[in-house]
């Protein structure tokens, strides 16, 4: 028999922690799991009513009823219930979600580190995985790629921050097999929605804000007061990690309730700040000077949004007083990850490099950061994704085509859109007559590279790590890695052996 844990203990918690009232006695019932999903309800399931934001749980609740559930929490005190079963009656029965889930699963490893932000996220928890486990801290990791016990064993998560089910389910296999730490992404849908409500975290790290999610969010008041609820809930003798060469950091600050710790390089006001020495397409080397002292760091990754993604991981190893000389060489060790910065490279006389990056900031990024490093054109191959925030595909044209030589505009993730369409919306912004406009992602790719020369750089950004394109209802296999070699291979007549 599995997992089994008493009604009454659950409500407990739960009323001690938020309020409620119960109607029905819980009597010695006890629960097999917690679930918010009527569809994964069993015999035996405590069954939680939430409201989603297209759907609200309590329209579901005859449906878990019917299908064996033992317990229901509601936050509707007016929904009659004619089964007689223990009912708690909450306020917000996402938080009571959240206190079940913990009842029932046991408590979060024994540190959590957060990272919020609008691009590196994921850098900065692969970077914050490498230098923990190198010091002996057995690490875990959640986010965009997926979730990771062991190194180099990756999987798949639909998003990335994901439910709250999903996430303590994580935390009690984490706890399973000795995991002590946890770096996790943590999205702005995710702390909006309450997915990361509960979690006691001993350090939030804030990368920077940019456009996007403005679909969902409205504005960017509305997206950076999501970003700023994360740094709300910190406990007092928690660390807030702050970039403060980033303009939205101001509000960060205020709503932090932890300690306080910040980092930069144009700034001088950080705590740890960098100066940039040398920037090259194989990395970067800079000087660091901070509260433990003056230390001199190269990484193998480009980009100095890579020197800011090592700087908050270094800040982060530093508070956790581990020993500078094994962080540094664990930075330097650190090859990137899927889709971020990824050279594609086949012994070709340019340079192809597959990103990520789909908000404008990210893209601006990109491009001037190819441009410091090749004599040659930078050469782009990006569109937008549809059913996401129309506002920004303008501004990504007018990015775009303003830093890049040579721009390929095409489809990236279309959903249900017209891709033509959203390629429309992007054209409104172009600033230069130096793009063409090739819908199909395929043809756009090999188009860019059978025309870059020596020494050119040919940026694929948009999906990244993505193997898939969405389109219409169907999901169909796209890699842009695979069609970068395919193209490069078809045209230069290099392969893999180079």
């Amino acid at each position: 028999m599995g997992k089994v844990v008493k009604i009454a203990e659950i409500f407990g918690k739960i009323k001690a922690a938020i309020g409620g009232y119960m109607l029905n006695e819980a009597e010695n019932r006890v629960v097999v799991d917690v679930t918010a999903d009527s569809r994964k309800v069993t015999t035996g399931s405590l069954f939680v009513a939430v409201k989603g934001v297209t759907k609200d749980g309590h329209m579901f609740i005859e449906d878990a009823i019917k299908a064996g559930a033992n317990a229901i929490i509601i936050s509707n005190p007016e929904l009659e219930v004619k089964e007689k079963l223990p009912i708690l009656v909450v306020e917000d029965s996402r938080e009571a979600l959240v206190l079940a889930l913990k009842e029932f699963y046991g408590p979060q490893p024994d540190e959590v580190i957060g990272v919020t932000g609008t691009n590196g996220k994921t850098t900065v928890t692969h970077m914050l995985h490498r230098i923990m486990n190198d010091a002996g801290v057995k690490t875990g990791v959640i986010g965009t790629l997926g979730f990771m016990f062991e190194e180099g064993k990756l999987e798949k998560l639909p998003i990335t921050t994901p439910d709250a089910e999903t996430i303590w389910k994580l935390f009690s296999s984490m706890r399973e097999r000795g995991i002590q730490a946890v770096a996790m992404e943590v999205s702005s849908h995710g702390l909006h929605q309450k997915r990361v409500w509960g979690i006691d975290f001993s350090k939030a790290i804030f990368t920077n804000l940019s456009q996007d999610h403005l679909d969902y969010h409205g504005d960017m008041k509305a997206y950076l007061a999501a970003k700023c609820v994360l740094f709300s809930q910190l406990r007092g003798d928690s660390v807030a990690i702050v970039n403060v060469d980033d303009p939205a950091c101001d509000e960060v600050i205020k709503a932090n309730r932890g300690k306080l710790l910040t980092y930069g390089i144009e700034s001088a006001r950080c705590d740890v700040k960098a100066t940039v020495k040398r920037l090259s397409i194989d990395g970067s080397k800079f000087e660091v000077n901070s509260p433990w002292g003056r230390f001199d760091l190269q990484i193998n990754v480009p980009g100095k949004f890579n020197v800011y993604n090592a700087l908050a991981s270094f800040a982060s190893a530093l508070v956790d007083e581990l020993l500078p000389e094994k962080v540094i060489s664990s930075l330097t060790a650190f090859k990137g990850v899927r889709g971020r910065f990824e050279k594609v490279e086949l012994g070709q006389p340019f340079t192809v490099v597959v990103d990520y990056a789909h908000t404008p900031e990210a893209l601006r990024n990109l491009i001037t950061a190819a441009r410091k490093l090749t004599r040659g054109r930078v050469i782009v191959v990006f569109g937008a994704g549809g059913d996401r925030d129309k506002l920004k595909r303008p501004i990504m044209g007018e990015v775009a085509t303003k830093y890049a030589d040579y721009v390929v505009i095409t489809s990236d993730n279309p959903r249900t859109e017209d891709p033509e369409k959203i390629i429309d919306m992007i054209i409104e912004g172009v600033c230069r007559e130096n793009w063409i406009r090739i819908v199909d992602r395929r043809k756009a790719i090999f188009h860019a590279i059978e025309n870059a020369k020596a020494g050119d750089i040919v940026l694929i950004a948009g999906k990244g790590h993505e193997d898939y394109q969405i389109i219409g209802d169907k999901i169909i296999h796209f890699d842009d890695v695979e069609v970068a070699r395919d193209a490069i291979k078809a045209f230069w007549g290099v392969n893999d052996e180079g």
